[in-house]
């Protein structure tokens, strides 16, 4: 770990930023070329018209949060559905129950898939990172 910052938390050692840097890199280019739409977090500027897809994160503060995270965004139009469904109140709508199984099941599919070409990662048990999957190494 970094030494103590007294202005907030620490950021990971540039070693090891450039070592996500890398994966990340690694896994765009091959969740890219598995057909999937795979972006940088922050890339696509308006999240009301961006095509669902997979968004890929690079925390760098270091602690159990930091690392290489991929996220999984459903098409705009749903994510209104959804969001429209929560502020009317209507917790039981289908709408978000199927958001949430698809979310599931898709970072099930992601992590497979990237243990089948040789990385090591897990879905998120993080609360701040609901569905999330966490990349923790490249194929060797």
């Amino acid at each position: 770990m970094n030494e103590e910052n007294e202005f907030g938390p620490r950021s990971l050692d540039a070693n090891e930023i450039n070592r996500l840097r890398q994966l990340a890199t690694a896994v765009k280019a091959d969740l890219s070329r598995s057909g999937l739409v795979v972006r940088d977090a922050g890339e696509e500027p308006d999240r009301q018209t961006a095509p669902g897809g997979l968004e890929i994160d690079l925390d760098q503060v270091d602690d159990e949060a930091g690392g290489l995270w991929l996220t999984w965004e459903l098409h705009p139009a749903v994510r209104q559905s959804v969001r429209e469904a929560i502020q009317q109140g209507r917790t039981n709508d289908p709408v978000i129950q199927a958001s949430v199984d698809v979310h599931e099941r898709t970072a099930e599919a992601i992590v497979c898939m990237l243990n089948a070409v040789g990385y090591e990662a897990e879905q998120s048990d993080a609360s701040h990172r609901p569905f999330a999957v966490r990349v923790l190494t490249g194929p060797c």
